[in-house]
């Protein structure tokens, strides 16, 4: 039999709607729902009542419903707060023009640096990451087992398509992708362009815009795709879709049209090509080769699939590929074939060997997160100890403030939201500043395209806005809470002392000199050894010598005829490789001790050529043709590795073959100075070796024999493409590389410079305009106004005396590792930098104090005390 409490509504609903809902709505709401579940219970009875009396509790769970724990007109009242803390922080940086200049452009530097650090960073750890189907894209790789233990390899063999493409329904897209630099010929004109070949689902995988032309092009196996900027180079501002163009691909020329040309492609994008076309192409020589030859050519294959689950599905015909592999190159068996996603390719780039990713660039990456660092902290220091000399000026406001009751939490607050302000500037100025001078120098210096796309790129977006906020934090916590901490009865006395001697201030300003003086020295003593290695001898004769590629070894013989008929040119000598190139080492035995050493096959003239000294024995074309077969010369650091006391007429082995050393050459430089020499052997060849041919010419005559020698090599070799140059030139790369980094030095040391000049022009005038007063008391008992700039300047003197040990001991280790890092040959960190950045830096503290001089002298005690 029922009872009244088993008529009643659930307890629970009642509880949750008198939790939730608005008191000034819970009578009538609550009186509704009672009155429904009577009405139920008589209708349908208790269990259908109680069910719907739940339910319309739900149902009147609405926005206008729900109490609110403070009343509506708050959320107003914070909103006038905060609208007029950004209306007071705009009136206070508005009267502090000057400080609040220093402030926004050293943040302003800053953030500029730290775009161009990320900038660098993304185009190299966020490749790919704007396609479409990275979430289901995979790269297939195989383990196998080498001499270092097991490999994960980015290639796997060509014929693995075939069997994958056998298994069509298990995937939505499969293309291989190979990358060439086949040589490229438009209107009689040859090119060495990047092309990648790649099969016809490639261009449903990878996402590309394009400009002109459709995206189905490579349907078609004689149709190529370029990129924007190498149909521009190729065709101007002519049309590019429908003309046509030739490749060489394996020593036979095609014809092609060109169907489509794609949008600039941007740094992150994972492949970079200029041309694209058909892998077919390159697969059909293959086809010629042997079983297990085909089975030993390798590239990239990638799969498209709907979801990961799908990849069980792929398992037998792994197998297959596997138990293939495995029976015909019996060479190289596989361990495991497996996929990895290709949102993990670039994280994976170390553990992947001939992945599609390659060298990761950590040095220049770490050595621009480090300035970009260094200009971070000396902006932030700046500001801080800026910012706590500024509240000299509102003191009284601080006071009245907390008077009326602000609480300390309001008064951060207020400090932290106009500190967005300047934040918020540095950001906008900051890309400014970086799109107009710090890109575009650092693009001529590093030979890249960055661009600050703050439209189609949104992780930019992401990074200015960590950026901002750990600015406003980083630059404004510090001060708020210091500012914040005063009493309300020191601050009415006029007893609060703020910044004349807080040791955070002091510390911060050494701090700030410290990591000037190693930026300063950093930059100078790169200068020093740069300057150092343009006066270093390479130890042979570079000059009047070019140097020529030969594409067909058979043909070296017609070219070096032809080229000895020119009256501009005085001998030759031919090499596999050449001095300034990279030169094949091999491992050599001299009685129990292995060597590895460059190996250079040659004319036996080239040495002599090359004007290489020849410090004992004998030069290899003093020799008789029979006496080459087994005859060899080294170099110094041969001789000091191997420990022979006395080389001439000692035996190397060199491939189970006894060669005996007929000379020892003085060390040269085959390549630039960032390596220590290598132990060298040289042996002389005959031409089927030689890839290069090496002439001297008559002096005052470059240019002309260049051009020269060019058309006698374009007549035999009309295809391919030609690479000569001047022996002088072999290593500018690596120079341009240096002084790119020189520069990138010299302007961090710049900006240190001028940070560590404005902060402390700031801080100083602050402190004089804090104590003025103070001066003014003592100029009317006759001190003299030099007495009061020293007194005023002796405390920086004296931290930057600290900063001075600290700076130059600290960038003693960190710059001088830098070097060891980077150059074989340096100067090291010697007086010469370090004396300079120490007198720079006494100069800024000296000028500082000379113009504080000349404002203290204007200051007339009479005017100041009675306005005081």
């Amino acid at each position: 039999m029922d009872t009244k409490h088993s008529h009643e509504p659930p307890k629970l609903a009642i509880r949750f709607l008198e939790w939730y809902c608005n008191p000034e709505k819970l009578e009538e709401i609550e009186g509704d729902a009672y009155e429904l579940f009577n009405l139920n219970l008589q209708e349908k009875g208790l269990s259908y009542a109680r069910w719907k009396f739940i339910w319309h509790v739900i149902t009147f769970f609405r926005w206008s419903n729900i109490r609110r724990r403070k009343p509506t007109y708050q959320s107003y009242t914070q909103a006038a707060m905060f609208k007029s803390y950004f209306k007071l922080g705009w009136r206070n940086l508005r009267n502090q023009k000057l400080t609040t200049f220093i402030s926004v452009f050293g943040l302003s530097t800053a953030v500029a640096c730290s775009l161009v650090a990320y900038l660098f960073t993304e185009q190299i750890w966020f490749k790919g990451v704007n396609q479409k189907n990275k979430n289901e894209l995979y790269q297939i790789v195989y383990k196998v087992e080498q001499d270092e233990g097991i490999v994960t390899k980015g290639t796997i063999a060509e014929p693995a398509y075939e069997l994958l493409n056998a298994s069509s329904s298990k995937y939505q897209g499969l293309t291989r992708v190979w990358r060439g630099s086949n040589v490229l010929i438009h209107n009689n004109e040859t090119y060495f362009p990047r092309t990648q070949f790649v099969d016809s689902d490639y261009m449903e995988m990878f996402s590309y815009d394009i400009q002109s032309g459709y995206s189905g092009a490579l349907e078609d196996p004689t149709q190529v795709i370029l990129s924007s900027e190498f149909a521009e180079r190729l065709f101007g501002d002519s049309p590019a879709i429908g003309q046509e163009i030739s490749l060489v691909i394996a020593e036979e020329e095609k014809f092609f049209k060109v169907a489509a040309v794609l949008e600039p492609l941007k740094d992150i994008e994972i492949f970079e090509f200029e041309v694209l076309a058909r892998f077919d192409l390159i697969w059909s020589k293959n086809e010629d080769l042997i079983l297990q030859d085909q089975w030993k050519k390798e590239c990239w294959t990638f799969i498209q699939l709907k979801n990961e689950s799908e990849l069980a599905n792929l398992k037998s015909t792994f197998d297959q590929i596997q138990s293939s592999q495995n029976r015909i190159n019996l060479d190289q068996p596989y361990l495991e074939i497996s996929t990895i996603p290709f949102t993990e390719l670039v994280p994976m780039a170390s553990k992947i060997d001939n992945g599609v990713i390659g060298f990761m660039g950590q040095g220049p990456i770490i050595l621009l997160a480090t300035i970009a660092g260094f200009i971070l902290v000396l902006a932030i220091f700046n500001y801080v100890n800026i910012s706590i000399l500024m509240a000299t000026k509102r003191l009284k406001e601080i006071g009245v403030r907390k008077v009326i009751g602000v609480s300390r939490f309001q008064l951060i607050l207020q400090y932290l939201s106009e500190n967005f302000l300047v934040c918020l500037g540095a950001i906008v100025f900051g890309c400014l500043i970086a799109s107009a001078f710090f890109l575009p120098g650092f693009n001529s210096i590093a030979f890249k395209n960055l661009q600050l796309d703050l439209l189609g790129n949104w992780m930019v977006w992401a990074w200015l806005g960590a950026l901002l906020l750990f600015l406003t934090i980083a630059s404004g916590i510090y001060p708020a809470i210091y500012i914040s901490s005063f009493k309300p009865i020191t601050i009415l006395k006029q007893k609060a002392a703020v910044g004349k001697k807080g040791w955070i201030t002091q510390t911060l300003l050494t701090l700030q000199f410290t990591l000037a003086i190693i930026g300063i020295i950093g930059g100078l003593a790169f200068v020093q050894t740069n300057a150092q290695n343009a006066e270093r001898e390479w130890g042979y004769d570079s000059e009047n010598k070019i140097i020529l590629n030969v594409p067909d070894p058979t043909k070296f013989q017609v070219l070096e005829n032809q080229i000895q008929n020119n009256s501009k040119v005085i001998s030759t000598a031919g090499s596999n490789s050449f001095i300034g190139n990279w030169i094949n080492t091999n491992e050599m035995k001299v009685g129990d001790t292995e060597i590895s050493t460059q190996f250079l096959l040659s004319d036996p003239d080239y040495l002599t050529e090359m004007g290489v000294e020849l410090l004992t024995g004998q030069s290899l074309d003093e020799l008789v043709p029979a006496d080459h077969e087994t005859s060899i010369l080294v170099n110094e650091t041969f001789v000091k590795e191997s420990g022979l006391l006395y080389p001439i007429e000692s035996i190397v082995e060199i491939d189970s073959v006894d060669h005996r050393i007929v000379g020892v050459v003085k060390d040269f430089h085959t390549i630039y100075f960032q390596s220590e020499v290598e132990p060298m052997v040289m042996k002389a060849s005959n031409t089927k070796d030689f890839d290069h041919l090496t002439l001297s010419f008559s002096a005052g005559n470059d240019q002309e024999a260049m051009e020269e020698v060019r058309a006698i090599w374009r007549e035999i070799f009309p295809k391919d493409l030609f690479t000569g140059q001047f022996q002088s030139q072999v290593f500018d790369g690596a120079i341009n590389d240096a002084r790119g980094v020189q520069n990138v030095l010299l302007v961090a040391a710049g900006l240190c410079i001028i940070l560590a000049a404005m902060g402390l022009f700031g801080l100083v005038s602050l402190n004089l305009k804090a104590r003025i007063k103070d001066y003014c008391v003592r100029k009317v008992y006759g001190a003299g106004t030099p007495g009061l700039a020293v007194g005023l300047v002796r405390r920086y003197l004296l931290l930057g005396s600290l900063s001075a040990v600290l700076g130059g001991g600290l960038a003693w280790y960190a710059v001088g590792g830098f070097l060891d890092s980077f150059f074989a040959f340096h100067s090291g960190v010697g007086l010469f930098p370090v004396g300079v950045s120490i007198a720079l830096l006494f100069i800024v503290v000296l000028l500082t104090g000379a113009y504080q001089m000349i404002y203290l002298n204007k200051a007339n005690p009479s005017v100041v005390l009675k306005s005081e």
